[in-house]
């Protein structure tokens, strides 16, 4: 399960707080399901359920990949305001192969729904962080590389790596992720991109020569790398972040984060898996979420438009729902269409 993604967290003018996220990946989502998982259900730190699972303090809904047992949950938001999600960390990720004394073994694909069961902000999820050791069991016949994006409605974002060196807690981070190198490398190379800016650029003189930019203006993030690579992801993300205008609302801000995504939206064909198959690594789904609603939104690449869940009812039942892979459009000058 080898996940590319790029993730932010930001804030709209009226105080609400939203972490979103892209699912890259090659294939395809008919493993995934969108789940609501209500208080006091059991939540496990390993893949396989072994009755040693806790009833949870709080309710969580996000994306997640069955057929592992439990399920991987790749990112989601609890009902206390928690938000958090799990991106590829390859050759980076560094796990211990038993848990220290007195902390409890919690695989990589269960760290999320273990701080979302059990944690009601950043605060309590680094705490219960010191009581968690990740160890990776190899039921999937590789280690899960991943590290990890944690949010809520206090504002911090939080970065969760675990490097060869133990595990790194990034406090009062930029509140962008990727995928490798790690969060200070990305950080650090930010600086190559300094001059960026979205502002219109003056014309230049060059040993006597005036230099002025093609088009009527030149700004609009000139400079930036436009690959697709982890570390032009990041700085594209960054920018992004920086300069996008915030949503007025939640549900403006929540559209505006969608659109904000675009420069890092991996569109089918530009990433080829194998030269002799047509099979492309592309960016299958995006999510957003709120701290303050705790409502889960997503849109996958073959439905732009967009989905939600609620928080979990009062009930005891685990729910899962489809992502919707047809796509959803509003017809606004026929009743019904019928395609063909």
């Amino acid at each position: 399960m080898n996940l590319g993604c790029s993730s932010f967290s930001w804030e709209t003018r009226d105080g609400r707080h939203l972490l979103g996220r892209t699912y890259d990946q090659f294939g395809d989502l008919r493993a995934n399901r969108v789940i609501s998982v209500p208080k006091g259900h059991p939540c496990a730190p390993g893949l396989r359920t072994d009755g040693n699972g806790k009833p949870s303090d709080y309710g969580f809904t996000g994306m997640a990949v069955l057929g592992f047992g439990e399920a991987i949950l790749v990112d989601g938001v609890n009902t206390a305001g928690l938000m958090g999600a799990l991106l590829h960390y390859p050759e980076y990720a560094f796990y211990k192969d038993t848990a220290a004394p007195g902390t409890v073994a919690v695989h990589p694909g269960r760290l999320l729904p273990w701080l979302l069961s059990r944690c009601a902000s950043i605060e309590e999820a680094v705490r219960e962080m010191d009581a968690v050791t990740l160890v990776d069991d190899l039921t999937q016949g590789s280690p899960l590389a991943a590290h990890y994006i944690l949010s809520d409605g206090s504002g911090e974002t939080v970065i969760l790596e675990p490097d060869a060196d133990g595990l790194r807690l990034h406090r009062q981070s930029i509140g962008v992720l990727a995928n490798s190198p790690d969060y200070i490398w990305h950080r650090t190379n930010l600086r190559t991109y300094v001059g960026v800016t979205n502002q219109h650029k003056p014309p230049q003189t060059v040993v006597g020569y005036e230099l002025r930019g093609f088009g009527e203006r030149l700004g609009g993030g000139f400079g930036l790398p436009g690959d697709y690579s982890s570390p032009s992801r990041f700085v594209r993300l960054a920018f992004m972040k920086e300069f996008a205008v915030p949503g007025e609302n939640e549900l403006d801000g929540v559209s505006k984060m969608f659109r904000a995504f675009a420069p890092v939206d991996l569109p089918e064909g530009l990433a080829k898996a194998d030269p002799n198959y047509e099979v492309y690594e592309q960016t299958l789904c995006t999510s957003v979420m709120c701290a303050e609603s705790g409502i889960y939104y997503f849109a996958p690449a073959e439905n732009r438009r967009i989905s939600a869940v609620l928080p979990p009812e009062d009930t005891t039942e685990l729910q899962y729902f489809e992502l919707g892979s047809v796509q959803d459009i509003d017809y606004r000058n026929k009743k019904e269409h019928q395609n063909g």
